[in-house]
């Protein structure tokens, strides 16, 4: 398999966030609001970034929830894997926030911030005992 085999997928997400140029379909009332009302790019990243806000913090409140219940290895792992996690979050968005080379790069690599640490949020949310 070549390197073009191997990142078409990834190229068909990017072109895919350009073309859009918004985050997932579990967008936040907030967030749709600010970016139906956005100009330019930078007016984008900023919605996003204040969503961001927002999610971080869901994410934040849901580890620390999780984290109280957890013990020894289990609790060791957990820590291993969100460091891991935010490792691999930012190192993907990052590439994201580059994958055209057009001016759209900025938004997606926000958006794509936004819905990584939206599911993952979800994720440890869904770790909380009911």
């Amino acid at each position: 398999m070549n390197r073009q085999t191997l990142l078409a997928p990834f190229i068909a997400s990017a072109l895919f966030l350009g073309l859009s140029g918004t985050a997932s379909a579990e967008d936040s009332p907030a967030l749709t609001k600010c970016m139906n009302g956005a100009n330019s790019d930078s007016e984008m990243v900023a919605c996003n970034a204040k969503e961001l806000r927002v999610q971080d913090a869901r994410l934040n409140k849901a580890y620390q929830a999780v984290i109280k219940f957890e013990e020894g290895e289990k609790k060791q792992q957990l820590q291993d894997v969100q460091r891991l996690w935010i490792k691999y979050r930012d190192a993907n968005c990052g590439f994201m926030g580059s994958a055209s080379g057009g001016t759209i790069d900025r938004v997606n690599g926000a958006a794509c911030m936004v819905d990584m640490t939206q599911t993952r949020a979800a994720e440890l949310e869904s770790l909380l005992p009911l």
